[in-house]
């Protein structure tokens, strides 16, 4: 027993050694890594949420920092940096380049700035690198792409510029690139879609890239693909039918034309095709409408031609979305659409499409049904009543048919749900029934530019959801309910063209958002009513042309909260009095047009100050007087003024007269000066020698003379810069514009006009200086020393 005692003892300090040891390694951890997350944080200009606050010196275990990870190897190294929606602003430092086992970073969702480090390209293990939603600017590095693990890359929504590296197209282990919403600009690298065994999605929407989209080779694992909002010309390629794993192949929003590829049928697991707002042409392949796994068909804004098929209700029954809107398709909307039960949204407007709308009513998930500005006929109106069934419909747009008859009182039973309803532009007649406030949750209700008649139904102010409420261009009669006054959301109110009486209603002042009011083109009476201007003013537009209205403009329109005033205001056609406000403040206001009222008084001023307007008619008032010059006066095409009491300008651009007694007044100033001008020129001279003479003979008066004398040369010399000053002026420059000009001369201004006199009263002035010189005269000792020296 006890020969085992030094052996035990050996054993024991050799294991104490290597655990101390460990310890030690331990602790230590990497340096390096320690020192390359500091230099991270040091790139950070803040962190407003304080998730950086345990990384510090004093605290040597990094690996329990919040945002790090380490391997659970020994010894620990970082392999993953997640920082995400932390709201750190500042740069990322090249030091992340030393995190030599870093295999994913991800700092999304913050607001760091710079460029994305070149040192990136030093990680060999990177496999995940998200930098989404900062504000990153400049190129994506080239190094990007060396690392032979790199798999997943994420730079959405910052500012990089340039185009996408070779390096990274040529990346073969990348599986996902996500570019959308910057600035990238330049062709697509063929390299992407070429021999790309592990890509499976890229999504490159909103940029800017130009050319063709490249072919497709060998490529079997993409299934998304996004391109949309981009410049790509030329044709889809064929070969795109080669990728069957694609399901998501969205191409909206570009320049493409040709086409569209058959093959595009070959993609059997194809779930979302979005070709829409091209300049496709033909028709649409009809193996198109046979891919029963589609769910999302959009193809709208293209120029495409033929006829939907009427079985496609059978072929394509799991449909969500179905858009063949803005095109040139004709024929009529196929019955069997209503076995689309999965249907949502259905756009089929702005075609030729003809005939009636086929009762849709088993469609219980639809959302949005779009069939305006086509052809289609209403007859007895059964599809507006099947659409009842349709509980979940918050858009119904049937504009620009021709729909005719009276509106059924099924309107009223539509879903609840709706917030869109236009018939606008069809025939449709009747009233408006009461029970439209059936549909609390409109916020749009467009019936213009149809022949409804009878009043506008006051329970229409049970809408208070409705932003916009249009119902120009019918034949409704009768007063503006007050009631309308309290839909505190209205925005937008159009009235116009109708057969309206009465005031206007004071109330409407109470919808405190309303941006344009529209009532032309009716029979209102009275005078515009103050309460109108209580908020701010109507800042897209006011229009109360073609009525009965009297009264004075309203100063308060002008002078509204900040004065900017509706970007156009139309008055014209009424019996308003009075003079134009002097003191609106219409800074905003691009046209005015005032004309054909009983207007008087001057053209203010404030209008040549108003440095946004473009077109200004104050035609057909009594207006008179002197029509300001600058400002939108200097261009005849923008203002009207013919047909006024007695207007008149200063400016031949305006083509009015001349305002008369300025150029008569001003010759007969200049006359009376000519005159004075040239008796002084005869006397003066003759007394200005007596005056010398007289001088020499009384010395006892010289003291008192010589100041006269100099004071009268200094008035004479004042006098005749001026009178010759104002001859000069007659023959070189235009007439006086007001006499009152003739005020302002200084004597100053006199004094530079001109010099002829004045030569003549320094030779007597120099004259006299002699005399004195060289004379016995008793008084040199009194002299100033200018006279005496």
């Amino acid at each position: 027993m006890p020969s085992f005692l030094p052996l035990l003892c050996i054993f024991l300090i050799l294991f104490s050694f290597n655990t101390t040891t460990l310890e030690a390694a331990q602790e230590n951890k990497s340096e390096t890594d320690h020192q390359a997350l500091l230099c991270f944080k040091s790139g950070i200009n803040s962190y407003p949420l304080g998730i950086l606050n345990s990384w510090s010196d004093d605290s040597l275990n990094f690996c329990s920092w919040k945002g790090v990870i380490c391997s659970t190897k020994f010894p620990p190294r970082v392999v993953s940096l997640n920082v995400t929606s932390a709201r750190l602003s500042g740069k990322i430092s090249g030091c992340v380049g030393n995190l030599t086992f870093l295999s994913s970073m991800n700092l999304a969702g913050n607001d760091l700035s710079g460029t994305i480090p070149e040192e990136l390209g030093k990680l060999p293990n990177l496999h995940t690198l998200n930098l989404a939603s900062n504000s990153l600017g400049g190129n994506i590095p080239d190094s990007i792409g060396t690392s032979n693990s790199l798999s997943y890359v994420n730079l959405a929504n910052n500012t990089l510029t340039g185009g996408i590296p070779l390096s990274l197209a040529n990346c073969s282990s990348l599986s996902t690139l996500i570019l959308p919403r910057n600035n990238l600009s330049g062709m697509i690298p063929s390299p992407l879609f070429e021999n790309s065994s592990k890509l499976s999605m890229v999504d490159l929407q909103t940029n800017s890239f130009i050319g063709l989209i490249p072919h497709f080779r060998n490529v079997t694992t993409l299934k998304f693909l996004c391109l949309t909002e981009n410049f790509l010309s030329g044709s889809i390629p064929p070969t795109i039918g080669n990728v069957s794993s694609l399901t998501s192949i969205l191409l909206g929003q570009n320049r493409l034309s040709g086409l569209i590829p058959e093959t595009l049928s070959h993609i059997t697991k194809l779930l979302e095709l979005d070709l829409s707002s091209n300049s496709l042409s033909g028709s649409v392949p009809l193996s198109l409408y046979d891919m029963t796994s589609l769910k999302y068909f959009r193809v709208g804004t293209n120029a495409l031609v033929g006829q939907i098929p009427s079985h496609i209700g059978y072929s394509l029954p799991n449909l969500h979305s179905l858009i063949l809107g803005s095109n040139r398709l004709e024929g009529l909307i196929p019955a069997s659409l209503a076995n689309m039960l999965n249907l949502q949204i259905l756009d089929l407007s702005n075609n030729s499409l003809h005939g009636s709308v086929p009762s849709l009513g088993s469609l219980a998930n639809l959302r949005q049904l779009v069939l305006g500005s086509n052809f289609l006929e209403a007859h007895d109106w059964s599809f507006l009543r099947s659409l009842a069934n349709c509980t979940q419909l918050t858009r119904l747009s049937l504009e620009g048919n021709a729909l005719n008859g009276s509106l059924p009182i099924a309107v009223v039973n539509l879903s609840t749900s709706l917030q869109n309803l236009s018939l606008s532009s069809n025939q449709i007649s009747g009233s408006i029934p009461v029970e439209i406030s059936n549909l609390v949750n409109l916020t749009s209700l467009m019936m213009e530019s149809n022949f409804l008649s009878g009043s506008i139904p006051s329970t229409i102010g049970k809408l208070q959801n409705l932003y916009i409420l249009n119902l120009s261009k019918n034949k409704l009669s009768g007063q503006i309910p007050p009631s309308v006054g309290g839909i505190t959301q209205l925005g937008k109110l159009y009235l116009s063209d109708n057969k309206l009486t009465g005031n206007i209603p004071g109330r409407l002042g109470q919808c405190k958002g309303l941006l344009e009011l529209n009532l032309s083109r009716n029979n209102f009476d009275g005078s515009i009513p103050l309460e109108l201007f209580a908020n701010p003013p109507f800042s897209l537009g006011l229009d109360f042309s073609h009525n009965n209205l009297t009264g004075e403009l309203p100063l308060e329109l002008g002078t509204v909260g900040a004065g900017a005033g509706p970007t156009s205001l139309h008055m014209e056609g009424n019996k308003f009095h009075g003079q134009i406000p002097a003191r609106w403040q219409l800074v905003s206001t691009v046209q005015i047009n005032l004309s054909h009222n009983d207007l008087s008084g001057a053209v203010p001023e404030f209008f040549e100050h108003l440095h946004m307007l473009e077109q200004l008619d104050l035609s057909y008032n009594n207006l008179e007087g002197a029509v300001p010059t600058s400002g939108i006066f200097e261009n005849s095409t923008a203002v009207l003024l013919d047909n006024n009491k007695g207007l008149c300008s200063n400016s031949s651009r305006l083509a009015l007269p001349i305002c008369p007694g300025i150029s008569a007044s001003a010759n007969k100033t200049k006359h009376h000066l000519s005159s004075l001008a040239t008796l002084l020129l005869i006397v003066l001279p003759p007394l200005t020698i007596a005056f010398l003479v007289l001088l020499w003979f009384l010395p006892t008066l010289w003291k008192r003379a010589v100041f006269s004398l100099l004071q009268l040369a200094a008035v004479s010399k004042k006098m005749f810069r001026f009178f010759a000053h104002q001859k000069r002026r007659e023959m070189h420059t235009v007439p006086f514009n007001d006499e009152k000009k003739l005020k302002r001369v200084s004597y100053q201004d006199i004094l530079k006009a001109t010099n002829w006199f004045l030569r003549f009263i320094l030779s007597a002035q120099l004259v006299l200086d002699q005399f004195m010189l060289v004379g016995s005269s008793p008084t040199g000792d009194w002299l100033p020393s200018k006279y005496s020296t």
